[in-house]
């Protein structure tokens, strides 16, 4: 403070002297700090940076052999035993050994081989299932939830790395892996191991060269050691120096392999060096081989452009120091002369003599400021005249200002409201005692102060600048009468602050300032947050629930509409607000009645299994509703769940134990049947033969009794008896039948299954069925519409022929059949067959645009002896035999949709493993 004090009582041209020297020498060394500052920053950023590349060069570097070491290796084993299996898998096609004995002794094979320490060899199929492991219990065991065996399921060969943590291990460790496949048996043959295993693959000798190449300003260099501190790379030393001490006694060996990875500065003398001299390490980690890789530079070598640049820097200031003084005293003369004899006019001034007047000699500054002396003392000695007779009007009019302020002061201080005044730049000029109270500043503290920066931060808690938000409040607040902003008191807590402005205009209109009333709204700011908030997590909720959610309130009209509704109906939430539910929801149209109830009693309702149909097909919900149990507000919340699959799914399963318990009541049936009916068609045989005058035997006996054979055949056809012994036999062949379909829905077929042509089955026994006219049964199939719909590139699929053609044939009787016509006609009467791609599956749909079926028939569709026809026309086994087929035998499935008046399809799924690809198929 003395020296500061000191300076200011010193002459101009001292100051000048100083001042400009002081200042300029002051440049130039912060300038020259600043330059030397960055020249240092960037020579260690590049440096380190170059380290570092390097570093990261090498780790790949070391990195990619090995990987290709490993590759190499595990290939190696792996194509070897693709090799061991195609040779075994010839024996068995040769016949000399089984199918069996020949994957058992390559799996022999394979389990004897050990990867390294640890590794081993395994083969999965195409599914991800295990076919062969050194562990016996993951045998079987499907592995496709991992995302490595999905890769090995879609590659099937390649190389491939991943992590992995063997059972008892605490950490995840890099494994290779390589795969191979062959095909015949569906096999990946995977040959596995942790890449860390196969360190001896890895020759140092392939990078040496190209490692010890690298060179740091003039004697940095690169260098490899194991995390033991032997010294696997080094241009220099070998061996190891774990406890290697730089000249502080450092053990920095031992440092970086306890980090791995990271910088490090340390003192080191090379070889031939007679002084050690501080080095900067950059290093990182090769864990698999327990490798760390380092690149090193010494600091006197990249800092040595430094010492050049620090001597300039000196220099420059010398040669500045020497040419400012001589300026600086030849500018400080030229002002402080005459300087001089202005003080001395003023001090003539501030004695009283106002007539006291300056010799302008210049034209500059200092001539002007002469002039300027001269008209001030003219108008300070009119001034003082006119002063005079001011005073006591002044005194008077002071007098009255104090006694309107005082008033005015207690209006405002005794306010429970913030009130402050500001200028036109935005300073407080007024700052009431209930502002000072709720901020925390004294009038002191805060007079002549801007508003933005200490009541209202210029960046508000949301990051962003609060000035274009605040300004036109004092530069135009007629615009801005009312506003809300964030504001920050003394202690730092903030609060929101709602403001009125008024503008203060002086008595020509112009605008002097603004005043400003504020009020707390921190509270009520808060609340309607936490409202929005809480609306916000509730509307969160209600869309992610996987139900229809659907508020109403007493009239119908949505309140509430969530996600899984606007995917049911395609109706946004904005376009279903405040519409009636029948209107934007008609499925639930019926249940209107239903909701209202629920509303006006107070109670749950629902409704299962309620039928609606989306595009062509039925679907079936379970719906419940929800009164709201609140006093201001009635309504109801509607819940709405697809319950299709379901329903489906319990038709399915009435319908299995349906065929399961009549399965073995028809062969037993069928066994009890069969034999008395043996014996009634070989009599009714043999009376047919008895009666035959072919036989010589017969027409002996007829002679020897009497009569003729003829005569015994014209009685007997005369009689009728002929025609019944005829009907005997037919009945007993269609007895025999009926039980050989019995026979067959309750046994798996004997036949064997042979790659047929879908397509091909479809159209063969279509023209079978072209033949089919019976006009007992009252129809005519070639008059129907046959519409073909196939899928291109459709692949053979495994079948029995004449089954899956039998079950074909009963489809298309059926169908044909649904024309009754004693119903009204169906113009025109058509059949579509459409084979399509299925997933694994090739699926026949059989569609007929009959009268349909309604839901009982078409749950007992299938079930054995049930028949809609009249007796004598159908068995009622036709469709459960074509079900047990496509079932039992084939392993596919069977289904049926129907509704009355629109038509009939049932869907045929048979499997077929030999899809192609999309690629393929296009």
């Amino acid at each position: 403070m003395d020296l500061f004090r000191s300076f200011r009582d010193l002459r101009i041209q001292h100051k000048l002297l100083a001042g400009y020297s002081a200042v300029f020498i002051l440049c130039i060394v912060m300038g020259s700090l600043v330059v030397y500052s960055v020249v240092r920053q960037t020579l260690e950023t590049n440096i380190e940076s170059e380290l570092k590349n390097t570093t990261t060069t090498i780790l790949n570097m070391v990195r990619t052999s090995a990987a290709t070491s490993i590759k190499n290796h595990l290939r190696a084993v792996a194509e070897k035993n693709l090799d061991i299996a195609t040779y075994f898998h010839g024996q068995a096609l040769a016949g000399r050994i089984t199918e069996d004995e020949a994957r058992l002794r390559v799996a022999e094979i394979i389990l004897s081989q050990p990867i390294g320490t640890t590794g081993y060899i395994y083969c999965l199929d195409s599914a991800g299932v295990i076919d062969v492991h050194p562990k016996q219990e993951l045998i079987g065991a499907n592995l496709s939830e991992y995302a490595f065996i999905r890769e090995q399921t879609v590659r099937k060969e390649g190389y491939l790395e991943y992590d992995w943590m063997n059972p008892g291990e605490t950490r995840a460790r890099p494994k290779a892996l390589y795969m191979t496949y062959f095909e015949p048996w569906d096999w990946i043959i995977s040959v596995s191991s942790y890449r860390e295993e196969f360190r001896e693959l890895v020759n140092v000798e392939d990078f040496r060269d190209s490692i010890l190449s690298l060179q740091f300003g003039q004697t940095g260099y690169s260098y490899i050691i194991d995390e033991q501190g032997n010294m696997v790379l080094h241009p220099q030393v070998s061996g190891n120096y774990l406890y290697a001490k730089d000249r502080n006694g450092r053990e920095f060996v031992r440092e970086i392999c306890d980090r791995k990875s990271g910088k490090i500065t340390y003192s080191w003398e090379n070889p031939g060096e007679n002084n050690a001299r501080d080095k900067l390490v950059i290093f990182n980690h090769i864990p698999e081989f327990h490798w760390i890789v380092a690149s090193s530079s010494y600091l006197d070598e990249f800092y040595a452009p430094l010492t050049t640049m620090h001597r300039l820097i000196l220099a420059t200031v010398l040669m500045s120091f020497i040419i400012v003084l001589p300026l600086t005293l030849t500018i400080s003369n030229s002002i402080t002369t005459p300087l001089k004899e202005l003080m001395n006019h003023f001090s003539s001034g501030a004695a009283g003599d106002y007539r006291v007047r300056m010799k302008r000699r210049s034209r500059d500054e200092i001539g002007r400021l002469a002039n300027y002396f001269n008209q001030f003392m003219e108008r300070l000695e009119a001034y003082s005249n006119r002063l005079e007779n001011e005073i006591h009007e002044r005194e008077r009019a002071e007098e009255a200002i104090r006694e309107s302020e005082a008033k005015y002061r207690e209006l405002v201080e005794n306010a429970n409201s913030i009130i402050l005044r500001l200028s036109t730049e935005g300073e407080i000029t007024f700052f009431n005692e209930f502002a000072q109270n709720f901020f925390g500043y004294t009038e002191a503290d805060i007079l002549g102060r801007p508003i933005l920066g200490v009541l209202i931060p210029a960046v508000d808690s949301t990051g962003q600048a609060q000035h274009d938000e605040t300004a036109p409040i004092y530069t135009n607040p007629e615009k801005h009468p009312a506003f809300e902003t964030e504001a920050v008191r003394q202690d730092g807590e903030h609060a929101w602050i709602s403001w009125t402005n008024r503008a203060i205009r002086d008595d020509q209109g112009a605008l002097v300032g603004c005043l400003c009333v504020g009020n707390d709204v921190t509270a009520a700011r808060k609340a309607k947050l936490e409202m929005a908030r809480l609306q916000h997590y509730l509307a969160s909720v209600v869309d992610s629930m996987p139900s229809v959610l659907v508020g109403v309130d007493r009239w119908g009209r949505v309140t509430q509409w969530n996600r899984e509704a606007e995917k049911a109906t395609g109706v946004t939430s904005q376009q279903a607000r405040h519409r009636n539910l029948e209107e934007v929801y008609p499925q639930l149209k019926p249940l209107s009645r239903l909701v209202k109830q629920a509303i006006r009693q107070r109670t749950v309702r629902q409704a299962e299994k309620v039928a609606y149909t989306v595009g062509d097909q039925i679907h079936y919900a379970d719906i419940m509703i929800y009164p709201l149990d609140i006093e201001t507000l009635e309504g109801a919340v509607i819940r709405v769940d697809d319950v299709t699959a379901r329903v489906r799914l319990e038709d399915t399963m009435v319908q299995t134990e349906k065929m399961l318990s009549v399965g073995g009541l028809a062969a037993g049936m069928a066994h009890e049947i069969n034999n008395p009916l043996s014996g009634m068609l070989q009599s009714a045989q043999n009376i047919v033969r008895r009666l035959d005058p072919t036989l010589e035997k017969n027409n002996t006996i007829a002679v020897r009794c009497g009569t003729t054979l003829e005569s015994i055949r014209a009685y007997l056809e005369e009689r009728g008896i002929i025609r019944f012994i005829d009907g005997i036999r037919q009945s007993g062949e269609r007895a025999s039948t009926t039980v050989s379909d019995m026979l067959h829905f309750s046994r798996p077929s004997d036949s064997r299954m042979a790659p047929a042509s879908l397509a091909e089955l479809v159209d063969k026994t279509v023209a079978l069925a072209a033949h089919d006219y019976d006009l007992r049964k009252k129809y005519d199939f070639r008059k129907i519409e046959i519409i073909r719909d196939y899928e291109n590139d459709l692949p053979l699929v495994p079948c029995v022929a004449t089954e899956i053609g039998q079950v074909i044939l009963n489809l298309l009787r059926n169908a044909s059949q649904a024309f009754d016509p004693s119903q009204p006609p169906v113009e025109p009467p058509c059949i579509a067959l459409r084979l399509r791609w299925d997933g694994d599956f090739i699926r026949l749909d059989v569609e007929d645009n009959g009268p349909g079926m309604d839901e009982e028939t078409r749950k007992r569709v299938f079930e054995p002896f049930f028949t809609t026809k009249d007796v004598g026309v159908g068995t009622g086994l036709g469709l459960s035999v074509s079900y047990f087929i496509v079932t039992s035998h084939h392993g596919g499935t069977m289904a049926v949709d129907s509704t009355p008046g629109q038509g009939t399809r049932f869907t045929l799924r048979l499997p077929c493993s030999d899809r192609p690809s999309p690629a393929g198929r296009n």
